[in-house]
């Protein structure tokens, strides 16, 4: 779902399953990057979570390292984070895009609803991503990119 929702704000997929970015090359481990979304001249390497539990502290300080021998800015798109997580990336020149809801595919709304019923879990199954998920995304890069010029 993210990956129609990000162009729809000038963030567009250059990559998928990311292990190499502009001629280097990740070796020290054997994970890779979900995706790379670039605008303005800036390449995201993103990790999209849309599990209940959090991404483990080592896999996300894996990630962060890998963007950065990759010259990639991290990005990580989750259903949730604890806050040093959040500010981890940020230190880290990232940011953390939470839109909450655990996804199921669009028709399974039923579904959605009775997990999210009967074991109180923060469940949907939306059509497409809310505008105002990925508005706090292009609302971050902008604020960086002004900050970045002047």
């Amino acid at each position: 779902m993210f990956d129609a929702a990000l162009p729809t704000v000038g963030f567009m997929p250059s990559g998928r399953n990311v292990r190499s970015y502009g001629g280097v090359e990740w070796t020290k481990t054997g994970h890779d990057l979900d995706r790379v979304f670039e605008r303005d001249g800036i390449a995201y390497g993103a990790e999209i979570k849309n599990t209940l539990g959090y991404i483990e502290k080592e896999e996300l300080e894996v990630k962060v390292a890998m963007c950065h021998c990759l010259g990639l800015r991290p990005l990580f798109i989750v259903r949730m984070a604890p806050k040093s997580y959040v500010n981890f990336v940020e230190q880290e020149g990232g940011f953390t895009l939470i839109f909450k809801y655990q996804l199921y595919p669009f028709g399974a709304k039923a579904f959605a609803d009775e997990v999210r019923s009967k074991l109180r879990l923060p469940t949907d199954s939306p059509a497409r991503i809310e505008d105002g998920t990925v508005k706090r995304l292009l609302d971050w890069h902008v604020k960086k990119l002004k900050k970045a010029g002047g």
